[in-house]
């Protein structure tokens, strides 16, 4: 692997890292002190500004009559639909259901880029996303939380979540190939806000500044600085190198890092079927990234 390729796949995996680390801090937050619609209002605005601060120091110029459009579908299925339905989906069914239909993001990222932009589907791509599926599953199967029935209500809403950051991945990548990452980010941000004020103002109104804790505090930074800005970044930066699906694949490295983080801070504890699970998505992950991975498509 020369440097190229592992400053790539290092970033996206510091990406499912941040992400995995992500759900425990979430806890803090949502919903006990922010509800999670006026927590992305918060998220979304924030990282706005912050983006817009950067992007300040190297402006360029958007082709809106050529790319409005396609600005405004991944500020809706990147940021928007993405994050709002994936916790109002959480809310109303099991962890258990919402994190195993998260795994089919990868596999969906291979259908939207085969539709949308013709990117060749190989039998490695497909079976390595298997195998990660396979090791996702493993991870987050628990059979006495099984006994628990999620709303299938609930179900639709992350899958929807799902299927939509997927098809952002998607429709992003050719926007890489115009402009610089940060512009694009910029941009998906600031349209985004328009799209969650009208369903997070009310939450986001009704927040007791002055009652929050400092661990909330750290919690929402976190959130923002790292979750938000760093990752999406990030994401943004691999698109250029690489084609949807790899960076879909390393999704699977989500679940292994979330059970990192709990048996290391949580007091859960290591079993072999972390084991077994973080196997099949390593070698999953590996089989998607191998065959020309950082050239761009």
């Amino acid at each position: 692997m020369n440097w190229s390729a592992f400053k790539i796949y290092l970033a996206l995996t510091l990406v499912s890292l941040f992400y995995g680390i992500n759900y425990s801090i979430l806890k803090i937050v949502v919903p006990e002190y922010i509800g999670p619609y006026g927590f992305i209002v918060f998220r979304v605005i924030i990282a706005s500004a912050i983006f817009w601060f950067i992007h300040s120091f190297n402006r360029e110029k958007i082709n809106w009559k050529e790319d409005g459009w396609t600005l405004a579908l991944c500020a809706l299925t990147g940021v928007a639909v993405n994050q709002l339905l994936f916790y109002k989906g959480i809310s109303l069914t099991s962890a258990v259901n919402g994190s195993i239909i998260m795994t089919l993001t990868p596999v969906l990222v291979l259908i939207w880029a085969s539709l949308l932009i013709g990117e060749k589907i190989t039998r490695t791509k497909v079976f390595g996303v298997i195998l990660g599926l396979i090791g996702a599953v493993i991870i987050l199967y628990q059979p006495d939380a099984l006994l628990t029935t999620g709303d299938w209500r609930g179900d639709i809403l992350v899958l929807i979540n799902g299927a939509s950051y997927a098809c952002y991945l998607v429709l992003v990548k050719p926007l890489m190939k115009k402009y610089k990452p940060m512009t694009v980010v910029t941009w998906v941000f600031t349209i985004a806000i328009v799209f969650v004020i009208p369903v997070g103002f009310s939450q986001a109104a009704a927040v007791d500044f002055s009652a929050l804790p400092p661990k909330v505090w750290w919690s929402m930074g976190y959130a923002i600085l790292i979750v938000t800005v760093v990752v999406y970044f990030l994401n943004a930066w691999t698109l250029v190198k690489v084609n949807s699906s790899v960076v879909g694949a390393f999704i699977y490295l989500q679940p292994i890092f979330a059970t990192m983080t709990a048996i290391l801070f949580f007091g859960e504890v290591f079993l072999f079927k972390h084991l077994l699970a973080a196997a099949f998505v390593f070698i999953g992950v590996y089989l998607v990234t191998k065959k020309q991975s950082t050239q761009k498509s």
